[in-house]
C-alpha cells in the first residue's frame, strides 16, 4: 500500500509544478510511509522517463532534425543540463542534508510559489526558438529545482515564460531537459537495486506513468490558459500550514 502510494503522489507530483521531492518528504514524516527502496526509485524515475517518451515523441523525433550548431536541440539541451549537473556534483553532500530535515521544506515551498507568481509578470513577446543563453537561463533555473520544495517543471517552465518564451515552447524544452537527469538518476541506482522485487513493484509502477501522463496533459492545459501562477498559491498554502505544524 505504501509503494501504492508513493507511485501515485510521484507521477502527480513529479510533472505538475509543486515539487515531487517536497511532497515524497511529507509522505515520509507525516503519514509515516519510510524513504522509498532503491528498487522502487528506479522504478518510479523509469516510469516518469516513459512518460516523458511518450508524451513527448514528436518533439523528441524533432531533435534529430538538421540544424545549425549553435541552434541544434541537442546541443541546447546539452547546454542547458551543464548547470544542474556541475551543481548537482559539487554540492551533493550540502543538498543532500536538506532532505533529511522537514524543518527547511516550508522555505523551499515558499520560493517554488514565488516562481509561480512571478510568471504573472511574464513579458508580453511569445519568442518562439531558443537561443543557447535561454537554455543557459533555463538550465540554472533547473539547477536550483535540485532542492526539495522546488519544482523542477515549475523553475524550467517559469524561466522560459519570464524569458519570453512562447508557453508551449517553454513547456516541451522544460520536459525534453528532464530526460537527461531521470535517466541519469536511474542508471545511478540502478547496480543498487534488487531485481527480485520488481515483480511486487509493477502496480506502483503503472500507477506512477499513468498519473504522470495524467499530470502532463494537465499541465500543457494549465499553460494553454497562462494560469502556471495558480500552483504558488497553492504550495505558498501548503508552506504556511507547514511552518504552523512544526513550530
Amino acid at each position: 500500500m505504501k509503494e501504492l502510494i508513493t507511485g501515485i503522489v510521484q507521477g502527480i507530483t513529479e510533472f505538475l509544478p509543486i515539487s515531487s521531492s517536497g511532497h515524497l518528504i511529507l509522505c515520509q514524516e507525516l503519514l509515516n510511509i519510510s524513504e522509498p527502496g532503491i528498487t522502487l526509485e528506479v522504478s518510479l524515475h523509469l516510469a516518469t522517463l516513459v512518460a516523458v517518451l511518450i508524451f513527448f515523441f514528436k518533439d523528441i523525433k524533432a531533435l534529430f532534425v538538421r540544424e545549425r550548431f549553435v541552434e541544434h536541440p541537442l546541443f541546447l539541451l546539452f547546454v542547458g543540463s551543464i548547470p544542474a549537473g556541475v551543481i548537482g556534483l559539487l554540492f551533493k553532500n550540502n543538498i543532500e542534508t536538506y532532505f533529511e530535515n522537514i524543518r527547511y521544506l516550508p522555505y523551499f515551498f515558499i520560493i517554488n510559489s514565488i516562481i509561480l507568481l512571478s510568471t504573472k509578470l511574464k513579458k508580453k513577446d511569445e519568442i518562439h526558438k531558443i537561443t543557447p543563453l535561454h537554455a543557459l537561463i533555463i538550465g540554472f533555473a533547473q539547477a536550483l529545482a535540485i532542492l526539495p520544495g522546488i519544482s523542477r517543471s515549475g523553475s524550467t517552465v517559469s524561466a522560459g515564460l519570464l524569458l519570453g518564451l512562447e508557453p508551449q515552447v517553454a513547456f516541451s524544452f522544460s520536459f525534453l531537459l528532464s530526460i537527461p537527469s531521470i535517466l541519469g538518476a536511474a542508471i545511478l541506482e540502478l547496480p543498487e537495486a534488487t531485481l527480485t522485487k520488481i515483480p511486487s513493484l509493477i502496480i506502483p509502477t503503472l500507477c506512477a506513468l499513468i498519473t504522470g501522463l495524467f499530470s502532463l496533459y494537465l499541465l500543457k492545459k494549465i499553460l494553454k490558459i497562462r494560469k502556471l501562477y495558480l500552483f504558488g498559491f497553492y504550495t505558498l498554502a501548503l508552506a504556511v500550514i507547514l511552518l504552523i505544524l512544526i513550530r
